[in-house]
């Protein structure tokens, strides 16, 4: 675990996260001048459900894994962090305490803002307040609706979108082994890791084939067309309800 100070290309990337998109530029670097970044070389636990929610985060690049702990004492994936997303900021404003587990995964560089901070410097400026009331209202809205999107998909639809998404947002080739395990993905898309495989082979009147470990978009329009199908298309590094 190593530290690092926020520089230009860091505050860059701070501005353009949702929370933080309308805030002046000198109130946004007033919040991070004393605030160091943190380097997880190793994967590294940020904190666990109960544990009070005294500050939270931003993720710059790599990945943090939002976990519960299922009946049996198993993890299950809730979500998975992406670059440019915050993260636990609901938590710190209302409910005082983190509600589910946050995970760094190796090589990820994340800021943390502590709430002494974030109170002094945004919460005492009215108009500031205003704008982050109104972003977390539609980041909230988002993932509401992200969630039923996800619900009302059958597995196959599940696992098209997600492949649609990660080739068009150039996360992934379209070819070879997946960016993240199928466990992962699987557990990311509400579907159990077990019959993600099997989902895959189901798809090739959709254009896509699983070899091994490897799957393989042969025709993407077909792919477009089959997401299309039932109502979804890619818009701003999104898949989204056409109608």
């Amino acid at each position: 675990m190593k530290h690092f100070t926020i520089g230009d290309s860091e505050l860059q990337t701070l501005s353009n996260v949702a929370i933080f998109s309308q805030l002046s530029p000198e109130l946004l670097q007033g919040l991070f001048e004393n605030t160091p970044g943190t380097f997880y070389e190793n994967q590294t636990d940020l904190f666990m459900a109960g544990d009070d929610a005294d500050d939270f985060y931003i993720l710059l690049s790599g990945e943090v894994h939002l976990t519960i702990l299922t009946a049996d004492g198993a993890q299950s994936l809730v979500r998975i962090v992406e670059p440019g997303e915050s993260f636990a900021e609901a938590a710190m404003l209302g409910l005082g305490e983190f509600p589910i587990n946050a995970t760094a995964m190796p090589k990820s560089r994340i800021v943390k803002v502590s709430k002494p901070v974030f109170e002094k410097k945004i919460l005492s400026d009215p108009e500031a307040s205003l704008h982050l009331l109104s972003a977390l209202i539609k980041r909230q809205q988002f993932l509401i609706s992200e969630i039923k999107i996800l619900k009302s998909l059958s597995p196959c639809q599940r696992v098209a979108s997600k492949l649609l998404s990660l080739y068009e947002s150039n996360k992934w080739k379209g070819s070879g082994n997946l960016p993240r395990c199928k466990q992962t993905m699987a557990s990311n898309i509400g579907i159990d890791p077990a019959s993600f495989s099997r989902v895959l082979r189901r798809l090739e009147d959709a254009g896509i084939v699983c070899e091994g470990q490897e799957v393989i978009i042969t025709d993407p329009e077909k792919l477009r067309l089959y997401c299309a199908g039932f109502g979804y298309v890619f818009d701003d590094n999104k898949l989204l309800m056409s109608a």
